[in-house]
C-alpha cells in the first residue's frame, strides 16, 4: 500500500486561538483568515514557530518576533 505525501504549508501570521488536537486552527496571515481542518497532531511549539498537522496537510506557522501567538486580534463578536 502506497501512502500519499502530505501537503506542506508554511505561513507567517498569528493564531486567533490556542491549538488543540481535534480542533481547527484559525490563522491570520496576509490579511486573510485561514481555518484548517481538524488538527491530528501538534509536533512542536516555540516562540517563533508552531508545527502541526491535519489529515492532509503539515503546517509550519512562523509567528516571528513581531507577532503575538495565540492572542485574539479580533473582537470576540467578529471571530464567531
Amino acid at each position: 500500500m502506497m501512502l500519499e505525501a502530505k501537503t506542506v504549508r508554511t505561513l507567517t501570521g498569528i493564531l486567533l486561538c490556542p491549538l488543540a488536537v481535534g480542533s481547527k486552527a484559525i490563522i491570520v496571515h496576509q490579511g486573510k483568515i485561514t481555518r484548517t481542518a481538524r488538527i491530528m497532531a501538534i509536533h512542536h511549539r516555540t516562540a517563533d514557530e508552531v508545527c502541526f498537522e491535519t489529515l492532509d496537510t503539515r503546517y509550519y506557522l512562523l509567528t516571528g518576533p513581531n507577532f503575538e501567538p495565540a492572542v485574539s486580534a479580533l473582537p470576540a463578536a467578529l471571530a464567531a
